[in-house]
């Protein structure tokens, strides 16, 4: 397996995904990031959350693709604008746990893909709950918005914000990530995405277990070294059509 990074610790200052778990809305980072200089990405390295900054890098290659992720703490998104200010894609959170499903999933779903956005699902995992409920809650709720192979891959959020305290042992998380990870595979055919907040994979080590294509956080202009698949580098990017700062994501390559 590939090897992860060392500098695990200084990761525990970065934040979660835009719709952090709806236990807890804390740990917003409050960096102003520009969003709107040519962003580059280095050539593939080994699978990594972050490395040392002082590591040798390779000559980049442009990134062209960018998108961003929301939850209902953005309100209501005017999705014809997002698209006109160069946003091409949209993760949007589904669902959390067993049970919680996104107030604002239907519309904004059916506003991005009007708008002519790739879209995709991501759900919120909780330490807490059985695997497989949560599966089958995830994969029934995409189903409804008539998700398919042209919708973005889904994703699972890894994180320790707002889940059970105190959180459960790595054999215990590994299994039940595998578990809901395999049967959101079986039930859709499409191989999940894992999101990888720092301080979960600084507590349990999880990326070379799971071995499934990574969305990484970093916030600021230089791109996380390692085998990435999507950077998520600004939680405070303004975007037209939203009213609330919003993460801004990166793209290598198609789904």
């Amino acid at each position: 397996m590939r090897l992860l990074a060392a500098a695990l610790p200084t990761l525990t200052a970065l934040t979660a995904l835009s719709a952090c778990s709806d236990a807890t809305d804390s740990d917003r980072s409050q960096v102003v990031e520009p969003d709107n200089q040519v962003v580059e990405s280095p050539e593939r390295q080994p699978r990594s959350v972050e490395t040392s900054a002082s590591s040798p890098r390779p000559e980049p290659r442009p990134l062209v693709v960018r998108g961003i992720d929301v939850s209902h703490h953005q309100g209501a998104i005017t999705w014809d604008r997002v698209a006109d200010d160069g946003i091409s894609f949209a993760y949007l959170k589904a669902t959390e746990g067993s049970t919680f499903t996104d107030p604002r999933l239907t519309a904004n779903w059916a506003g991005a893909k009007r708008a002519g956005l790739e879209v995709g699902g991501y759900h919120y995992f909780t330490l807490c709950s059985p695997p497989e409920a949560q599966a089958d809650h995830f994969v029934a709720t995409l189903n409804a918005l008539g998700a398919d192979r042209r919708s973005l891959p889904p994703v699972v959020d890894l994180e320790l914000i707002g889940n059970c305290d105190p959180p459960p042992e790595r054999s215990a998380v590994l299994a039940s990530a595998t578990t809901f990870i395999e049967r959101v595979e079986a039930a859709t055919g499409r191989k999940v995405v894992v999101y990888f907040h720092p301080d979960f994979e600084a507590k349990y080590s999880l990326v070379d277990a799971l071995d499934r294509r990574l969305w990484v956080r970093r916030v600021g202009p230089t791109p996380p070294p390692g085998e990435w698949w999507m950077w998520q580098r600004s939680d405070r990017t303004r975007v037209a059509g939203i009213a609330t700062p919003v993460d801004l994501d990166v793209r290598r390559e198609r789904p």
